[in-house]
């Protein structure tokens, strides 16, 4: 049975060298200081994650570009590139060289061969999920397209999918899934003689596109600028035969 000291007591006895308390076992002044240092600790990290949340969101309203994340590459946030044309409308806003190179790299091994092989001159893809598609694909077989009314006018001379022009779409739609490249649309009205790949966006001031020209002569400019009535077209060579546009919209 303990008995309740006084506090006077207890000042009077640790004077006193505390006498009659044990060499060792707990001690509750020491508990209770730990105990304080713990609750302080906890609610600093709370803090720091609150912090931390805040300028996550901040981060993701603002960011302009993509992010290089170290250990996971680049990350672009939603939106990104139209904040960043907005805030740069007199400089063609375009992407870290180390992005431009993985995407080149990356359209080459796994697109180009495909549209080679299938004479592809022209792909659309504005499909939603849930909704009504809108596919148009001009290849060695034939020009096709939806025909909904949703993608096609009576006019057009497109023919309706057939089953060989629909296996010859996925397969191009699925080399580009396996690109891990955002392409919607390719078609040979891009930047030189060969294919141009264009980028998935929101964006209503710029347009992104990735153009392979054979030929490219090695000593070639690093960069092209040409001024249209609606702006700067800024065209960057990338590497070999491929060059990166950044043009505005229309």
């Amino acid at each position: 049975m303990s008995t309740q000291l006084h506090d006077d007591d207890v000042v009077a006895r640790l004077r006193d060298g505390a006498p009659n308390y044990p060499d060792f076992g707990p001690d509750a002044g020491h508990m209770l200081i730990a105990a304080r240092r713990a609750l302080r600790r906890r609610r600093s990290r709370q803090a720091i994650g609150g912090v931390a949340a805040v300028m996550a969101v901040v981060v993701g309203l603002t960011a302009a570009g993509p992010i290089d994340v170290p250990g996971y590459g680049m990350f672009v946030m939603p939106g990104g590139y139209d904040l960043g044309s907005l805030l740069n409308q007199g400089e063609p806003p375009t992407f870290p060289r180390r992005q431009l190179l993985d995407d080149v790299g990356r359209l080459e091994r796994h697109v180009l061969p495909v549209v080679e092989e299938l004479g592809l001159t022209l792909y659309i893809d504005h499909s939603t999920p849930g909704g009504p598609s809108c596919r148009v694909f001009t290849w060695s077989h034939g020009a096709f397209r939806d025909r909904n009314s949703d993608c096609a006018n009576p006019d057009d001379p497109e023919l309706p999918f057939d089953a060989e022009s629909t296996t010859a779409f996925t397969r191009v739609a699925d080399a580009i899934d396996a690109s891990g490249v955002d392409v919607y649309r390719i078609d040979q009205r891009g930047w030189g003689s060969g294919p141009s790949f264009h980028l998935q966006d929101s964006s209503w001031l710029w347009n992104w596109y990735y153009s392979y020209v054979p030929g490219t002569p090695a000593d070639g400019p690093d960069e092209v600028r040409t001024q249209t009535p609606r702006g700067v077209r800024l065209q960057v060579h990338v590497t070999g035969d491929w060059w990166f546009t950044v043009e505005p919209d229309d």
